[in-house]
């Protein structure tokens, strides 16, 4: 009886770390997922995405907004009818860039991100996407002149930052509130499709 008392500790602490590592291990996994499924969107539609005004004397004219720093609603952030502009951030303060709202296929990134990430230990609050064409922030644009059509140059990464619950206080310890920071970026190369200059 004596010796269980003295395994029974080190059993549980081992079963406890076990399940928050794995739990850990399956929310990177799914954000993983999250951010290659987003970066396949914004690899085709790049026309469409991280590309307007920078601030509001700009009119009609369009410039790169890369970094272009994307938030996702905490509440069905997998329906169109969540990214309505009035409800998301209007100035994108991390990157330092103007918008009047997200474009549809900024909104099909977000909801890409959302639909990976339902049914994990993520937390909705706080879910952010960085979106970057290497192009737009290449030596070509200085040398050459920035033109959208030459975005396929490069490439773009995207990376997706979120909250995961931790289960145990193994994990809970180092964690704040009982949750984990954790990040994950995919990069592919942007794909020709868009002749507009």
């Amino acid at each position: 009886m004596i010796e269980f008392a003295f395994v029974l500790p080190i059993f549980l602490l081992l079963v406890m770390g076990i399940l928050d590592f794995g739990f850990l291990f399956y929310n990177y996994i799914s954000l993983e997922n999250a951010a290659r499924n987003a970066s396949r969107v914004a690899c085709v539609e790049y026309g469409e995405i991280a590309y307007g005004k920078r601030n509001q004397e700009d009119g009609d004219n369009k410039f790169a907004l890369s970094p272009r720093v994307l938030t996702l609603p905490t509440e069905n952030a997998t329906q169109k009818s969540a990214y309505d502009s009035k409800k998301l951030p209007v100035n994108d303060t991390t990157s330092g860039s103007f918008s009047d709202g997200y474009t549809e296929a900024e909104i099909r990134v977000c909801m890409e991100v959302a639909r990976s990430l339902e049914r994990t230990g993520i937390d909705s609050e706080g879910r952010t996407i960085s979106i970057v064409y290497t192009y737009d922030t290449s030596e070509a644009v200085m040398n050459e002149g920035w033109k959208l059509n030459k975005r396929p140059d490069g490439d773009v990464t995207v990376t997706v930052e979120a909250d995961a619950h931790v289960l145990t206080p193994v994990l809970g310890v180092t964690a704040d509130n009982m949750k984990k920071h954790i990040a994950s970026s995919a990069t592919y190369k942007v794909e020709e499709q868009y002749t507009e200059d």
